[in-house]
């Protein structure tokens, strides 16, 4: 397994586990009706802070493990996985903000709405990084 199709794993493994606290933290705020008074402001910052931390441990470790790998410029191949991954990214996240824009013509709470476009964000990056690990798995 290359050293990119390593950090494509770390990307998919650590949004799922950190922003799904984050989102599960919202989803409570909000079944609880705590929407118009819940600060998410700092939860958020704590959120990405404990992420970069996340994905800085675990790439630095998995580049010890393979020095040779990470150092190695990207070849022709991984651009092109790169590329096509980006584009089904950018469908997905333009599909969901227009999702997201059509349910804020119901006027909720922004609450709703700024975690909806975050989520979308999310979403959209989970599925980039995922696309990569299909086409490195492909053989492309």
């Amino acid at each position: 397994m290359s050293f990119r199709e390593k950090s494509a794993w770390i990307a998919v493994l650590s949004y799922l586990g950190v922003y799904g606290l984050y989102f599960r933290r919202i989803a409570q705020a909000a079944a609880a009706g705590e929407a118009d008074t819940f600060h998410y402001g700092a939860l958020l910052a704590a959120t990405m802070i404990v992420l970069v931390v996340v994905q800085i441990v675990l790439l630095i470790a998995v580049a010890i493990a393979g020095p040779g790998d990470a150092k190695a410029p990207r070849d022709e191949r991984e651009r092109l996985i790169e590329l096509k991954a980006a584009r089904i990214a950018f469908v997905v996240l333009s599909c969901l903000v227009l999702t997201v824009c059509w349910l804020a013509a119901f006027n909720p709470p922004g609450f709703y709405t700024v975690n909806a476009l975050f989520l979308a964000l999310v979403l959209s990056e989970i599925v980039r990084n995922a696309s990569q690990i299909a086409y490195y798995r492909s053989r492309l």
